[in-house]
């Protein structure tokens, strides 16, 4: 399996808010993964806006995918739409991690995926858990994992990077592994336009793409 790292740059006001106001899809990709979290403006409602799917079907399997406590596919979507439980907590996900992220996986080889958009850490809310990537990194670069997963790309705060290469390199040496090491690029950025409604003579905002994605390194 391939990795790839892609940096998440927000603007101020999404920091501030707490807010995840934009998305930057990947052409090609065949699923995305999220936390099925549709309460404001989280990372589930913005991929849903970019795409124009439904609000009250994706609230619904969502509510469905927490009650439940499992994975949710939604493979009508283009792309497929893999929802992970959101759970209640940092302890609550100490003790799920693992189980969480085996049972997307196993929904992963269930419909033979082979590139998956991987969106749970575009956007930290407040600290990195670190404890929770390092069991996702244990459970993908194990070396008796059999996934259909041949590129696997990660949404990656550009405020935690420097924390998640730190544990991508300890878990890998935990392992004596030498797999090939992830491309990194940045995620296009947005940025709040302010222009003149001349019709009404208003100022207005809006919010758009502003860069387009750009190497690392």
């Amino acid at each position: 399996m391939r990795l790839h790292f892609r940096a998440h740059t927000h603007t101020q006001d999404e920091i501030f808010m707490g807010h995840k106001l934009g998305f930057d899809p990947i052409p090609g990709v065949e699923a995305i993964s999220a936390t099925a979290n549709t309460r404001g403006f989280t990372p589930l409602t913005a991929i849903a806006r970019m795409y124009g799917w439904s609000s009250n079907l994706i609230e619904a399997a969502a509510a469905e995918c927490n009650r439940r406590r499992e994975t949710a596919i939604l493979d009508r979507l283009d792309p497929c739409l893999l929802l992970v439980p959101k759970t209640r907590g940092i302890w609550d996900w100490h003790r799920q991690a693992e189980f969480l992220a085996t049972d997307l996986l196993q929904a992963v080889n269930h419909l033979g995926i082979k590139s998956l958009h991987f969106t749970h850490y575009g956007f930290v809310q407040e600290k990195l858990l670190s404890f929770e990537v390092e069991r996702v990194f244990s459970l993908i670069l194990n070396p008796l994992l059999t996934t259909t997963l041949e590129d696997m790309i990660w949404d990656i705060d550009s405020r935690a990077i420097d924390q998640f290469e730190s544990i991508f390199g300890a878990v890998k040496t935990k392992f004596r592994l030498s797999p090939d090491e992830p491309t990194r690029t940045h995620a296009a950025q947005f940025e709040w336009i302010q222009e003149m409604n001349l019709s009404e003579g208003l100022n207005v905002a809006r919010f758009q793409r502003s860069v387009s994605p750009q190497e690392m390194h």
